[in-house]
């Protein structure tokens, strides 16, 4: 039987990432394999200015690092709940989510990702999830964690 070494779990800060959270210990806890929470922050633009530099309408520096501050209370108020242990990894990275996400799991030799999927489509339905992208590149298992809408 394979034994995972190094769990991967990329949470948005949503409710989707309580059972995202919750598997991704007890999986951590019974392979004992070390654990990384990982967030992105995507730096995307405020708008499209016709005819103009597009970059002019991307968030200032200050607004930007108010938004990485805020990311990262959200990460320790909603990890706290769950009593993770002292050696778990929380990190926040910034770029594109299903890019940032996979070259993580590359860089940090993640055997397994778990993640959360919500069932909804994106754009008129034509787009897919960050879920079903990370499942379709990851070069590991990926676990997709329903989110039970009620």
């Amino acid at each position: 039987m394979f034994n995972y070494q190094h769990i991967l779990a990329p949470i948005d800060l949503s409710d989707s990432s309580n059972p995202v959270i919750q598997r991704a210990r007890e999986l951590a806890e019974h392979y004992d394999a070390r654990l990384t929470l990982l967030h992105v922050v995507e730096n995307i633009p405020l708008g499209a200015e016709p005819f103009g530099e597009p970059s002019s309408l991307m968030m200032n520096e200050e607004l930007h690092q108010q938004q990485l501050r805020n990311a990262n209370q959200k990460m320790q108020t909603l990890t706290t709940p769950f009593s993770l242990p002292l050696n778990v990894e929380q990190t926040i990275k910034e770029g594109f989510t299903t890019s940032t996400i996979l070259e993580f799991a590359n860089h940090k030799q993640i055997d397994l990702i778990v993640i959360a999927h919500s069932g909804k489509k994106g754009f008129l339905g034509f787009l897919g999830s960050t879920a079903d992208a990370i499942v379709k590149s990851a070069d590991c298992d990926v676990l997709v964690v329903k989110h039970q809408l009620y």
